[in-house]
């Protein structure tokens, strides 16, 4: 017989005694809510839970901000960044320069000649910009979105986009790994509440591919320095691509490795098991250079005329161009020039509307940020590296006259890192104070969060409207509206020729290799060469002219009412593009050969010649005056009002003798007739042609004999340029 189970035992729940007391009025309520909590030592505790009163949400908050860890605010920081930078990237920037455009068309230039340029060499060093060398890396990291994706104003700016957010990464690891800073989450904030930042990232120029490349060697080179020699190899393949992504980057990496060598060269030394490889490496990153220079020996020299570089003027001396050199390196570095808005005529296209690049509080946390860092010079040794890169990355932009914002971008990444070490420093003085680090973080966040997303929302909704000058001395609008519209006129007009004016924005060609390279219908043509010259097939074309184009064509009586098919205004709403149908008028041969006749007729003066008076007849000047042709100043000029050949007659008081005229012409391609009468009564003709030189030239006109004159005519015409055009002449000299 079986007995049945004896019952389970329960075991009673662990307890916790808890005594309270309270004095209360008659009719008051108290709640009170307590949670059975172990302690560190594994004891059973009560403890209050937090209510829905203010104190209890306070202190529910602060517990989660406790709690909140920097990956955390690193993800919601990199969240809004990409949002920020990538939203909306063909509304704003609202203009698409050439120099966008220029790498891709070049990569696609390559691709279709067998990856050689049009000098027939193989995989180009540098290709042209404006017929300038100076394009590299950019063209050929332009030909895998190009292959893959096609041209697009879009793929262009989100590439270039991508480069930049590698940028972040690095400059985030070098400030959470070797600078150990708590706020390294905070980064991408803060370029993304950057101006400079925030404009150049979202364009297709190759400013911003210096800089991400820049950020990547500082942080490969710091992990090289301070972790492991290996990533040496790393810190000089990027330091590679910052030198070929853009001109100044090649002064800017030139410098900083300088510094970087000799501060660095007690540990370079003790490394030189690893540094003798990366030497060997240097040298084949700069083999493409050397080939470069053996190839195109004076292109160097060519590319800091066309900057305007005071290192080409030959009139000065080297200590003054060190003065220069020192001014404009001062000035890169200058609150003069990130705490202003650059909306003049050589920054207007590279301008977030008039806000600074850098808002001034970031600019004084890179203050405080390079003031601990000279403080902390021999404690921390990694703190050296941003001063290294500030010292270094104003280079770049510092040996050229005029300083622009792309060429002065790479200042950034040190200015970024010392305000990331500003803001810690600062955060460390408020915790005295009691102040939570991560409140101070979480508003951090929040204030940076407000200014990127303020950039965001007021480039894409005024953005267009900002800097409303729109032409060739502004943002040059309307690169994607133009070819757009132009395309579809094609396809409703597939008989037509569309030409498009080259007077609103640099490199026309370039614009129309971007949007329109397989497209031959449509040009880049000026209204004034169809003013200039009849051309029978005007009416198979339309004319896309600016405002000023059009009243051009209206003001030269050339054509008939101008009929217009289609218009694209600004942004603003002011009038810009008109898509114009034109026909000549019917008496257009009168028209011309009276405004001819009118370009020839000279205009009759007196002036001193050589110390005699003489009566001088000559063509129409709209530009100086015609005593500056005889006034021995070589720097004075006479300019034409449209006729060419440029004539001048000389009636001598009394007969002189002369064996020849020397003329001071420009550089283009000339002929010279002299026609010499003389005291008998004969004419004596002469002839000179002399071609195209750099700068200004001297043409003599040898008679090969003394001949008495009385009257000296001479005609200086511009080879191979109809009229209307502007002849230019600098001095008359005659030869005794």
């Amino acid at each position: 017989m079986s007995l049945p189970p004896a019952p389970e035992k329960k075991e009673l729940p662990e307890s916790v005694h808890v005594e309270l007391s309270f004095d209360l009025q008659p009719g008051e309520k108290i709640s009170i809510h307590l949670k059975a909590v172990r302690d560190e030592n594994g004891r059973l505790v009560a403890r209050p839970v937090p209510g829905w009163s203010p104190a209890g949400l306070l202190q529910r908050l602060a517990g989660w901000i406790r709690a909140v860890q920097p990956r955390q605010i690193f993800i919601a920081a990199l969240i809004l960044y990409l949002v920020v930078m990538f939203t909306g990237l063909t509304v704003y920037p609202a203009h698409f320069s050439c120099d966008e455009a220029v790498s891709t068309v070049n990569a696609a230039r390559l691709m279709s000649n067998n990856l050689r340029d049009e000098n027939n060499v193989l995989l180009p060093t540098f290709t042209k910009n404006d017929g300038q060398y100076s394009l590299s890396a950019t063209v050929y990291l332009a030909a895998l979105p190009y292959l893959l994706l096609g041209p697009s104003v879009w793929v262009v700016r989100a590439f270039n986009g991508l480069i930049a957010l590698l940028g972040m990464f690095w400059l985030a690891r070098l400030l959470r790994d070797r600078l150990n800073l708590p706020e390294w989450s905070l980064l991408p904030l803060l370029l993304a509440a950057s101006p400079a930042w925030f404009f150049l990232a979202r364009t297709g120029l190759e400013t911003i591919q210096l800089a991400a490349f820049y950020a990547g060697f500082l942080y490969y080179y710091a992990r090289y320095r301070f972790e492991q020699p290996k990533f040496l190899f790393a810190a000089l393949l990027l330091g590679g691509l910052a030198f070929y992504a853009y001109t100044p980057g090649q002064v800017i990496m030139i410098a900083t490795g300088l510094i970087l060598l000799v501060a660095d060269a007690p540990y370079h030394w003790r490394q030189r098991r690893t540094t003798w490889k990366g030497a060997l490496l240097l040298i084949v990153l700069a083999l493409p250079l050397a080939r470069f220079i053996l190839l195109e020996p004076d292109a160097y020299v060519d590319r800091l005329r066309m900057y305007g570089s005071y290192l080409a003027e030959t009139d000065l001396t080297a200590l003054q161009k060190l003065g220069n050199f020192l001014l404009t390196y001062l000035k890169t570095l200058s609150p003069t020039f990130w705490l202003t808005a650059h909306t003049d005529d050589q920054h207007i296209r590279y301008a977030l509307g008039t806000a600074s690049p850098l808002p001034w509080t970031m600019y004084l946390l890179a203050a405080l940020g390079l003031f601990t860092a000279l403080r902390g010079w021999r404690a921390r040794p990694e703190l050296r590296l941003p001063v290294y890169a500030l010292l270094a990355a104003p280079v770049g932009a510092a040996l050229t006259s005029e300083i622009t914002l792309p060429r002065a971008l790479a200042v950034i990444v040190p200015l970024l890192l010392l305000a990331a070490l500003g803001l810690s420093a600062l955060f460390n003085r408020l915790t005295r104070f009691n102040l939570p680090r991560g409140a101070l973080t979480l508003a951090a966040f929040l204030l940076l969060a407000a200014g990127a997303l303020a950039n965001l929302v007021g480039a894409l909704t005024e953005g267009a409207r900002w800097l409303p000058s729109y032409g060739l001395d502004g943002t040059q609008w309307g690169a994607p509206q133009v070819y757009a519209a132009a395309k579809t006129y094609l396809t409703e007009h597939p008989d037509q020729m569309v030409k498009i004016s080259p007077n609103w924005t640099f490199q026309g060609d370039t614009l129309r290799n971007f949007f329109a390279p397989d497209e031959p219908a449509i040009t880049i043509r000026g209204i004034n060469d169809f003013i200039q010259q009849i051309d029978p097939q005007l009416e198979q074309n339309v004319f896309v002219l600016t405002a000023a184009d059009l009243q051009l064509a209206i003001d030269s009586q050339r054509f008939e009412q101008p009929e217009v098919v289609a218009t694209i205004p600004y942004p603003d709403g002011s009038e810009g593009f008109s898509f114009v149908r034109l026909a000549y008028r019917s008496d257009i041969d009168e028209i011309i050969a009276a405004e001819q006749a009118e370009r020839s007729r000279l205009v009759e003066t007196t002036l001193t010649v050589d110390g005699q008076s003489a009566r001088v007849r000559h063509s129409q000047f709209d530009g100086g005056q015609p005593a500056n042709l005889f006034d021995g100043d070589l720097n004075s000029l006479a300019r034409t009002g449209g006729a060419n050949p440029l004539v001048v007659e000389i009636d001598f008081a009394a007969a002189r003798a002369i064996s020849g005229v020397t003329l001071r012409a420009g550089a283009e391609p000339v002929t010279v007739n002299v026609t010499v009468f003389t005291a008998d009564g004969s004419q004596k003709p002469f002839t000179v042609k002399a071609g195209h030189v750099e700068g200004y030239k001297d043409v003599p006109v040898d008679f090969a004999e003394t001949l008495t004159a009385v009257r000296v005519r001479i005609e200086l015409l511009d080879d191979g340029v109809p009229e209307p055009a502007n002849v230019h002449l600098w001095e008359i000299t005659f030869n005794p």
